[in-house]
């Protein structure tokens, strides 16, 4: 009888340790995609910071002070990488030192997506890469490559799983 008091004693403080670890660690997202599987994984233990706010473009954006502060201060960056976020890539190797960064297009087992052909998808010349208007949260892709396959990889169900599996992964360590 003795133990289980002393055992709830220690489940106690272990959960009320963890939940403060847990309170303590400063978690960014780049864009808003990731930011909505981060938050979703991180859901009652925190909430992450968003790097691009509002309308901006990840593939134009100018990082803000503040914006800099938080990647100071973070303890785990993630963005999906240099091809979607090419603004970020000095600012976490420099600003973002301490903290660890999971590059989200590195993750095994996403499925390469084509480019979507047809419909609304011809308006956005992804042949010749020169207008590339209308995207889901991007307005302006004027300045970066896509390359054969479309680097928006949280568009596919199956990489959705497969990011959140990684991003809770990486919360867990």
């Amino acid at each position: 009888m003795r133990l289980v008091p002393s055992a709830l004693i220690a489940t106690t403080i272990l959960s009320a340790s963890m939940s403060m670890a847990q309170a303590d660690l400063k978690v960014v997202a780049s864009i808003k995609p990731i930011h909505s599987l981060v938050a979703g994984v991180m859901e009652g233990t925190g909430t992450p910071a968003l790097i691009v706010e509002g309308a901006g473009s990840p593939h134009t954006y100018a990082l803000k002070p503040s914006q800099a502060r938080r990647l100071q201060e973070a303890d785990l960056v993630f963005w999906v990488g240099n091809t979607i976020e090419p603004f970020l890539q000095k600012p976490l190797e420099s600003i973002a030192s301490k903290a660890t960064t999971v590059t989200l297009m590195d993750a095994d087992g996403l499925n390469q997506i084509t480019f979507r052909e047809g419909g609304a998808f011809d308006s956005h010349g992804h042949d010749d890469h020169d207008d590339h208007k209308g995207h889901d949260d991007h307005d302006d892709h004027d300045d970066h490559a896509h390359g054969s396959y479309d680097p928006h990889i949280w568009l596919d169900p199956i990489n959705a799983k497969v990011l959140v599996h990684d991003i809770e992964e990486a919360l867990v360590a």
